[in-house]
């Protein structure tokens, strides 16, 4: 292997791992949101209110999941955490999330 096909697999490799860390940081944060609507429904408990945020997270959670080409198993397991929290905020509002 040459020295050119190192250079180019770590680059890529990096790439990939920074991609990766970007990609969960973003989870992270809607993750955050989802947890601060469900907060925030226990202090005030407005069903109308709440399906709005559900649509809009879930929409947000969608955009992601678009933008991730490989879902490493980090990833995969942040998104079935945030999708079990929109389900559970569907519940609550009384509505059920598209499919």
């Amino acid at each position: 292997m040459n020295t050119q096909n190192v250079n180019v697999k770590t680059a890529t490799k990096e790439s990939s791992e920074r991609w990766d860390e970007k990609a969960l940081a973003s989870l992270n944060s809607l993750q955050m949101s989802v947890s601060n609507a469900l907060l925030e429904y226990q202090r005030c408990p407005d069903k109308a209110r709440l399906e709005t945020q559900t649509v809009r997270l879930m929409d947000q959670l969608e955009a992601n999941i678009r933008l991730i080409p490989v879902a490493t198993p980090p990833l995969q397991q942040k998104v079935d955490e945030i999708a079990q929290m929109l389900h559970l905020m569907a519940h609550f509002a009384g509505t059920e999330l598209r499919k």
